[in-house]
Protein backbone atom coordinates (compact mmCIF):
# COMPACT_ATOMS: atom_id res chain seq x y z
CA UNK A 1 0.00 0.00 0.00
CA UNK A 2 1.24 3.69 -0.76
CA UNK A 3 0.92 6.69 1.38
CA UNK A 4 1.47 10.08 0.86
CA UNK A 5 2.30 12.05 3.76
CA UNK A 6 2.85 16.04 3.86
CA UNK A 7 5.16 17.39 6.43
CA UNK A 8 7.02 13.96 5.87
CA UNK A 9 9.78 16.08 7.68
CA UNK A 10 8.57 17.37 10.44
CA UNK A 11 7.94 16.00 13.92
CA UNK A 12 5.21 13.90 13.66
CA UNK A 13 5.32 13.20 9.56
CA UNK A 14 8.92 12.12 9.99
CA UNK A 15 8.08 9.63 12.84
CA UNK A 16 4.64 8.50 10.81
CA UNK A 17 6.97 7.84 7.82
CA UNK A 18 9.54 5.88 9.31
CA UNK A 19 6.90 3.91 11.06
CA UNK A 20 5.05 2.88 7.74
CA UNK A 21 8.02 2.20 5.94
CA UNK A 22 9.12 -0.17 8.91
CA UNK A 23 6.14 -1.89 8.66
CA UNK A 24 6.32 -2.66 4.89
CA UNK A 25 4.18 0.11 2.79
CA UNK A 26 5.68 2.79 0.23
CA UNK A 27 5.59 6.16 1.62
CA UNK A 28 5.46 9.80 -0.53
CA UNK A 29 6.37 12.35 1.19
CA UNK A 30 5.95 16.24 0.36
CA UNK A 31 7.51 18.74 2.57
CA UNK A 32 8.47 22.16 1.81
CA UNK A 33 11.58 22.77 4.35
CA UNK A 34 9.98 26.26 5.25
CA UNK A 35 11.28 28.74 7.48
CA UNK A 36 8.74 27.96 10.23
CA UNK A 37 11.68 26.55 12.00
CA UNK A 38 14.98 25.59 10.84
CA UNK A 39 15.32 23.60 7.27
CA UNK A 40 18.28 21.76 8.79
CA UNK A 41 16.22 20.30 11.82
CA UNK A 42 13.78 18.96 8.69
CA UNK A 43 16.80 17.75 6.99
CA UNK A 44 18.20 16.13 10.20
CA UNK A 45 14.67 14.45 10.71
CA UNK A 46 14.55 12.19 7.53
CA UNK A 47 18.22 11.67 6.97
CA UNK A 48 17.79 8.37 8.54
CA UNK A 49 15.23 6.87 6.14
CA UNK A 50 15.47 9.45 2.69
CA UNK A 51 17.49 6.94 0.79
CA UNK A 52 15.00 4.23 1.13
CA UNK A 53 13.74 2.02 -1.18
CA UNK A 54 10.47 2.27 -0.12
CA UNK A 55 10.28 6.59 0.46
CA UNK A 56 9.93 8.92 -2.25
CA UNK A 57 10.64 12.87 -1.39
CA UNK A 58 8.92 15.73 -3.00
CA UNK A 59 10.66 19.27 -1.69
CA UNK A 60 7.18 21.12 -2.64
CA UNK A 61 4.96 23.74 -1.57
CA UNK A 62 0.92 22.11 -1.09
CA UNK A 63 0.01 25.75 -2.82
CA UNK A 64 1.35 24.60 -5.84
CA UNK A 65 -1.20 23.01 -7.16
CA UNK A 66 -0.82 21.43 -10.33
CA UNK A 67 2.49 20.42 -9.21
CA UNK A 68 0.56 18.62 -6.47
CA UNK A 69 -2.04 17.45 -8.57
CA UNK A 70 1.25 16.04 -11.13
CA UNK A 71 2.30 13.87 -7.97
CA UNK A 72 -1.00 12.47 -7.19
CA UNK A 73 -1.09 11.49 -11.11
CA UNK A 74 2.49 10.06 -10.86
CA UNK A 75 2.33 8.10 -7.96
CA UNK A 76 -1.30 7.03 -7.31
CA UNK A 77 -1.44 7.15 -3.67
CA UNK A 78 -3.90 4.88 -2.02
CA UNK A 79 -4.40 6.86 1.01
CA UNK A 80 -2.95 10.40 2.53
CA UNK A 81 -2.18 11.48 5.94
CA UNK A 82 -2.15 15.53 5.83
CA UNK A 83 0.39 16.47 8.46
CA UNK A 84 1.49 19.59 7.11
CA UNK A 85 0.94 23.13 8.56
CA UNK A 86 1.98 26.42 10.31
CA UNK A 87 1.58 25.45 14.20
CA UNK A 88 2.32 27.70 16.81
CA UNK A 89 -0.58 29.89 18.48
CA UNK A 90 1.34 32.80 19.91
CA UNK A 91 2.78 33.54 16.37
CA UNK A 92 -0.65 33.35 14.38
CA UNK A 93 -1.71 36.03 16.63
CA UNK A 94 1.29 37.90 14.91
CA UNK A 95 0.81 36.47 11.18
CA UNK A 96 -3.03 35.35 10.75
CA UNK A 97 -2.57 35.60 7.36
CA UNK A 98 -0.17 32.55 6.60
CA UNK A 99 -1.81 30.29 8.79
CA UNK A 100 -5.08 30.79 6.68
CA UNK A 101 -3.46 30.37 3.65
CA UNK A 102 -0.55 27.67 4.39
CA UNK A 103 -3.61 25.46 6.59
CA UNK A 104 -6.83 26.40 5.23
CA UNK A 105 -6.62 27.21 1.63
CA UNK A 106 -3.72 24.00 1.17
CA UNK A 107 -6.02 21.44 3.26
CA UNK A 108 -8.64 22.72 0.72
CA UNK A 109 -6.64 21.81 -2.38
CA UNK A 110 -5.31 19.12 -1.47
CA UNK A 111 -8.82 17.46 -0.48
CA UNK A 112 -9.79 18.55 -3.81
CA UNK A 113 -6.71 16.94 -5.94
CA UNK A 114 -7.84 13.72 -3.61
CA UNK A 115 -11.40 13.41 -4.90
CA UNK A 116 -10.23 14.46 -8.48
CA UNK A 117 -7.54 11.60 -8.75
CA UNK A 118 -9.97 9.17 -6.84
CA UNK A 119 -8.47 8.67 -3.20
CA UNK A 120 -10.70 8.13 -0.78
CA UNK A 121 -8.54 8.00 2.88
CA UNK A 122 -7.68 11.19 3.95
CA UNK A 123 -6.21 11.47 7.33
CA UNK A 124 -6.02 15.25 9.11
CA UNK A 125 -4.40 16.55 11.77
CA UNK A 126 -6.45 18.66 13.97
CA UNK A 127 -4.92 19.90 17.67
CA UNK A 128 -6.55 19.84 20.87
CA UNK A 129 -6.37 23.86 20.51
CA UNK A 130 -9.64 23.87 18.92
CA UNK A 131 -11.25 23.15 22.31
CA UNK A 132 -10.32 26.57 23.67
CA UNK A 133 -10.92 27.47 27.32
CA UNK A 134 -14.42 27.89 27.07
CA UNK A 135 -14.91 23.69 27.44
CA UNK A 136 -14.25 22.18 30.82
CA UNK A 137 -12.16 18.52 30.86
CA UNK A 138 -12.12 16.07 29.60
CA UNK A 139 -12.66 17.26 26.38
CA UNK A 140 -14.93 15.17 24.24
CA UNK A 141 -15.32 15.55 20.09
CA UNK A 142 -19.12 16.84 20.49
CA UNK A 143 -18.01 19.74 22.55
CA UNK A 144 -18.72 22.85 21.16
CA UNK A 145 -15.49 24.33 19.58
CA UNK A 146 -16.61 27.82 18.05
CA UNK A 147 -13.91 29.77 20.02
CA UNK A 148 -10.40 28.79 20.00
CA UNK A 149 -8.42 30.97 20.77
CA UNK A 150 -6.00 31.62 18.03
CA UNK A 151 -5.72 32.00 13.92
CA UNK A 152 -3.75 28.65 14.52
CA UNK A 153 -6.90 26.72 16.19
CA UNK A 154 -9.01 28.59 13.90
CA UNK A 155 -7.27 27.22 10.90
CA UNK A 156 -7.77 23.97 12.57
CA UNK A 157 -11.54 23.94 13.05
CA UNK A 158 -12.55 25.67 9.86
CA UNK A 159 -10.26 23.11 8.20
CA UNK A 160 -12.81 20.78 9.92
CA UNK A 161 -15.66 21.79 8.82
CA UNK A 162 -14.68 22.11 4.95
CA UNK A 163 -13.62 18.41 4.86
CA UNK A 164 -16.82 17.51 6.27
CA UNK A 165 -18.40 19.46 3.12
CA UNK A 166 -16.03 17.41 0.66
CA UNK A 167 -17.02 13.70 2.40
CA UNK A 168 -20.80 15.64 2.01
CA UNK A 169 -20.79 16.13 -1.42
CA UNK A 170 -17.86 14.36 -2.54
CA UNK A 171 -17.69 11.29 -0.53
CA UNK A 172 -14.49 11.86 0.58
CA UNK A 173 -13.75 9.89 3.44
CA UNK A 174 -12.04 11.73 6.42
CA UNK A 175 -10.43 10.92 9.55
CA UNK A 176 -9.91 13.76 11.59
CA UNK A 177 -7.50 13.05 14.71
CA UNK A 178 -7.16 16.11 17.15
CA UNK A 179 -3.38 15.89 18.77
CA UNK A 180 -2.99 16.04 22.44
CA UNK A 181 0.66 17.29 23.03
CA UNK A 182 2.80 14.52 21.41
CA UNK A 183 6.05 13.60 22.94
CA UNK A 184 8.92 11.46 21.60
CA UNK A 185 12.20 11.50 19.40
CA UNK A 186 12.79 14.69 16.85
CA UNK A 187 10.29 16.54 18.55
CA UNK A 188 10.60 20.33 17.40
CA UNK A 189 12.94 22.16 19.21
CA UNK A 190 10.90 24.93 20.47
CA UNK A 191 8.49 22.89 22.10
CA UNK A 192 8.65 22.38 25.68
CA UNK A 193 10.14 19.50 26.41
CA UNK A 194 13.09 19.98 24.19
CA UNK A 195 13.32 23.22 25.40
CA UNK A 196 13.56 21.95 28.74
CA UNK A 197 16.26 19.32 28.53
CA UNK A 198 18.39 22.20 27.09
CA UNK A 199 17.60 23.91 30.03
CA UNK A 200 19.37 21.25 32.05
CA UNK A 201 21.83 19.95 30.61
CA UNK A 202 23.46 23.44 29.38
CA UNK A 203 22.13 25.43 32.76
CA UNK A 204 19.69 27.73 30.00
CA UNK A 205 17.00 29.23 31.72
CA UNK A 206 13.40 27.68 30.55
CA UNK A 207 10.32 30.45 30.09
CA UNK A 208 7.19 29.70 31.93
CA UNK A 209 3.69 31.10 30.04
CA UNK A 210 1.46 30.28 33.06
CA UNK A 211 1.19 28.94 36.54
CA UNK A 212 3.28 25.58 36.53
CA UNK A 213 1.12 24.58 39.74
CA UNK A 214 -2.37 25.39 37.26
CA UNK A 215 -1.48 24.96 33.73
CA UNK A 216 -1.16 21.07 32.17
CA UNK A 217 -1.29 18.65 29.30
CA UNK A 218 -2.60 15.43 28.13
CA UNK A 219 0.87 14.24 26.53
CA UNK A 220 0.38 11.46 24.03
CA UNK A 221 3.51 9.01 22.95
CA UNK A 222 4.33 9.52 19.16
CA UNK A 223 4.40 5.64 19.07
CA UNK A 224 1.19 5.25 19.98
CA UNK A 225 -0.05 8.05 17.81
CA UNK A 226 1.62 6.38 14.46
CA UNK A 227 -0.31 2.82 15.46
CA UNK A 228 -3.92 4.87 15.37
CA UNK A 229 -2.81 6.22 12.59
CA UNK A 230 -2.11 3.01 10.69
CA UNK A 231 -5.54 1.56 11.42
CA UNK A 232 -7.13 4.69 10.53
CA UNK A 233 -5.50 3.98 6.62
CA UNK A 234 -6.20 0.46 6.46
CA UNK A 235 -9.97 1.01 8.12
CA UNK A 236 -11.10 4.07 6.25
CA UNK A 237 -14.07 6.01 8.70
CA UNK A 238 -16.55 7.96 6.60
CA UNK A 239 -16.25 11.27 8.69
CA UNK A 240 -15.03 11.14 12.01
CA UNK A 241 -13.01 13.55 14.26
CA UNK A 242 -11.13 11.23 16.92
CA UNK A 243 -9.47 12.56 20.03
CA UNK A 244 -5.62 11.28 20.49
CA UNK A 245 -4.36 12.24 23.77
CA UNK A 246 -3.59 10.28 27.20
CA UNK A 247 -6.55 11.17 29.37
CA UNK A 248 -4.09 12.50 31.94
CA UNK A 249 -3.15 15.81 32.36
CA UNK A 250 -0.23 16.52 33.85
CA UNK A 251 0.91 20.36 35.28
CA UNK A 252 4.30 21.60 33.90
CA UNK A 253 5.46 21.44 37.19
CA UNK A 254 5.12 16.94 36.48
CA UNK A 255 7.03 17.55 33.27
CA UNK A 256 9.69 19.85 34.81
CA UNK A 257 9.82 17.05 37.81
CA UNK A 258 9.93 14.13 34.88
CA UNK A 259 13.00 16.21 33.27
CA UNK A 260 14.93 16.53 35.83
CA UNK A 261 14.43 12.69 36.75
CA UNK A 262 16.01 11.85 33.31
CA UNK A 263 18.87 14.45 33.41
CA UNK A 264 19.52 14.21 37.06
CA UNK A 265 20.00 17.92 36.99
CA UNK A 266 18.25 20.76 37.95
CA UNK A 267 16.30 23.22 35.76
CA UNK A 268 16.57 26.82 36.22
CA UNK A 269 12.57 28.74 35.39
CA UNK A 270 11.74 32.45 34.35
CA UNK A 271 7.99 34.11 34.03
CA UNK A 272 7.11 34.89 30.59
CA UNK A 273 3.77 35.54 29.48
CA UNK A 274 2.20 34.65 26.44
CA UNK A 275 -1.27 34.62 24.76
CA UNK A 276 -3.53 32.76 23.41
CA UNK A 277 -2.21 29.66 26.14
CA UNK A 278 -4.97 27.30 27.25
CA UNK A 279 -5.27 26.44 30.80
CA UNK A 280 -5.50 22.80 30.64
CA UNK A 281 -5.89 20.31 27.92
CA UNK A 282 -7.76 16.37 28.64
CA UNK A 283 -8.40 14.07 25.69
CA UNK A 284 -11.72 11.75 26.32
CA UNK A 285 -10.28 8.67 24.39
CA UNK A 286 -13.54 6.65 24.30
CA UNK A 287 -14.05 7.04 20.46
CA UNK A 288 -10.25 6.40 19.66
CA UNK A 289 -10.33 3.25 21.97
CA UNK A 290 -13.57 2.52 20.12
CA UNK A 291 -13.05 3.17 16.25
CA UNK A 292 -9.49 2.84 16.01
CA UNK A 293 -8.45 0.30 18.87
CA UNK A 294 -6.12 2.86 20.34
CA UNK A 295 -4.60 2.03 23.73
CA UNK A 296 -2.26 4.50 24.92
CA UNK A 297 0.36 2.57 26.49
CA UNK A 298 3.32 5.16 27.42
CA UNK A 299 3.17 7.33 30.31
CA UNK A 300 5.18 10.96 30.61
CA UNK A 301 8.11 9.66 33.00
CA UNK A 302 8.37 7.05 30.05
CA UNK A 303 8.04 9.65 27.16
CA UNK A 304 10.65 11.78 29.00
CA UNK A 305 13.18 8.98 29.44
CA UNK A 306 12.45 7.68 25.79
CA UNK A 307 13.11 11.44 24.64
CA UNK A 308 15.88 11.87 26.46
CA UNK A 309 17.44 8.52 25.60
CA UNK A 310 17.17 9.74 21.96
CA UNK A 311 18.11 13.31 22.22
CA UNK A 312 21.45 12.65 24.45
CA UNK A 313 23.07 10.86 21.42
CA UNK A 314 22.20 13.34 18.62
CA UNK A 315 24.73 15.83 17.45
CA UNK A 316 26.06 18.95 19.50
CA UNK A 317 24.88 21.97 17.13
CA UNK A 318 21.42 19.84 17.89
CA UNK A 319 20.95 19.74 21.32
CA UNK A 320 22.37 23.20 22.04
CA UNK A 321 19.83 24.03 19.55
CA UNK A 322 22.25 25.72 17.42
CA UNK A 323 19.83 26.52 14.58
Amino acid sequence: MKILVTGCAGFIGSNLSEYLINKGYEVVGIDNFNEFYSPAIKEFNISEFKDNASFKLYRENLLNKPKINEIFENEKPDAVVHLAAWANVTQSVKDPHTYAEENYVATSDLAEICVNNGVNNFIFASTSSVYGNENNPPFTEDMKTDFPAGPYPASKKSSEVLLYTFNLNFGLNVLILRFFNPIGPRLRPDMATPKLIRAAEYGYEFPVYQNPEKSSRDYTYIGNMCEAIEYGINNPLKYEIINLGNSKPETLIDLIKAVENSTGKKIKTVETPLPGQMTTTCADITKARQLLKYNPSVNLEQMIKIYYDWFIKQPEWYKKGNL
